[in-house]
């Protein structure tokens, strides 16, 4: 195994539990390594410190092109397989997740660098896994991992790989076997998603606690609401859940089409006639039913990310200021509005603020009632982490 030495820069970083480094924090080149070859970074000053990890010339050296995946001791390290590395990540993340009542059936199975794996990413559907990988190291045992998962789950696996993604570190698109049509169980609901339909990885698990919440707080209202709205609804999880906790019509807004699929949730889930699709724009939806008159009882918005990069942020949240404000325009006295945020730029305090900042310039008072993260199948180990970016944020208008 090639054995670099660490800069002190990264030496710094590393204590300072970083875990990407670029081509400046080592005191060794790395220019004619192979893509995605692993090594064993050394402490400099004889330090009795290493860390495994995989490099990636083929990245911008401005970015960082070397992801550490674990510490270890230089004087007691001899032999290493990454396969036997892998596997051990692979199991030890699938007995975190069957520690929880309902993730079993269902839940994202690996979570990146939250799980030990830079560049890998796998959800558990009920007929198949779908894993991603956007990192050389990792794609190098994208075999190996395909007949590991479907050992560990007993099930089939399949590659979904994203172009855009794996760009960065010049991986090639492999032509594989397509991915099935995805059979979903979540808090008590099941979804059957065509491929053809297809987000992502297929299903977003990140927000299954907030929607469960949704089905903790409405049977405890004094009132039921007669009418919620599921903005930005892609498979229409926000409004089964809203639907199955006793809220009597939902309406389901997104500009894809998922007409069809939303109309076999509600029939599959014994949800009847008590939803209906409109395939529109949010923003638009939100103009006409302002321009209608029309209020609801119960507003879920769930929008995609706002913000691809930190160069971003601004607009962010100059787009979630403006779609706040559109939602309280819709909002009736008493109504309950859940709003909630996947960008990662945009923190839990700044998130916030955009929400109440909305609320005062549309003259409405709120209270808040509950505020969520991301499921357990997303582990961080603070709301500061790296990996958390979920924001979820339940208010009653008074």
């Amino acid at each position: 195994m090639r054995r670099l030495k660490l800069a002190k820069s990264g030496h710094n970083k590393l204590k300072s539990h970083h875990k990407d480094l670029k081509v400046s924090d080592l005191d060794d080149s790395i220019k004619s390594l192979p893509p995605g070859e692993w090594c064993l970074l050394t402490a400099p000053n004889n330090v009795d410190e290493a860390y495994v990890a995989h490099v990636n010339p083929m990245i911008d050296e401005k970015f960082a092109c070397i992801q550490v995946l674990e510490a270890v001791k230089h004087s007691t390290f001899t032999e290493f397989s990454p396969e036997k590395f892998i596997l051990e990540k692979l199991k030890t993340a699938f007995a975190k997740r069957s520690r929880f009542k309902g993730y079993a059936e269902g839940s994202r199975f690996f979570y990146g660098v939250s799980d030990g794996l830079s560049g890998l990413i796998i959800d558990q559907f009920t007929n198949a896994s779908v894993i991603q990988i956007n990192s050389a190291g990792i794609d190098r045992y994208r075999d190996f991992i395909k007949k590991s998962v479907e050992e560990i789950t007993k099930g089939e696996s399949f590659f979904l790989d994203n172009p855009k993604y794996r760009e960065k570190e010049s991986l090639p698109s492999f032509t594989t076997t397509p991915v099935p049509d995805l059979k979903v169980s979540e808090n008590g609901l099941t979804y059957h998603l065509p491929a053809d339909v297809i987000q992502k990885v297929g299903f977003y698990y990140d927000h299954r606690e907030n929607r469960l919440q949704i089905q903790h707080l409405i049977p405890r209202l004094s009132h039921l609401p007669e009418t919620g709205v599921d903005l930005f609804c892609y498979a229409g999880s926000w409004g089964l859940n809203a639907l199955r906790a006793g809220v009597k019509n939902m309406d389901f807004v997104d500009q894809g089409d998922f007409g069809p699929t939303i109309q076999v949730a509600l029939k599959t889930n014994g949800l009847g006639d008590n939803g209906k699709f409109h395939r529109l724009d949010v923003f638009k939806f939100l103009d006409q039913a302002e321009g209608l008159g029309k209020k609801f009882d119960l507003i879920l918005c769930d929008p995609p990310a706002f913000a691809k990069s930190a160069l971003q942020k601004l607009q962010a949240l100059e787009g979630y200021s403006k779609l706040h404000r559109k939602v309280f325009k819709i909002a009736a006295s008493g109504s309950v509005i859940a709003f909630s945020s996947c960008t990662h730029y945009v923190d839990h305090d700044e998130f916030q603020k955009n929400i109440l900042e909305a609320a005062h310039k549309e003259g409405k008072k709120i209270q808040l009632l509950y505020c969520g993260m991301q499921g357990w199948d997303h582990p961080v180990q603070s709301l500061d982490d790296r990996s958390s970016y979920i924001k979820s944020y339940f208010y009653i208008l008074e």
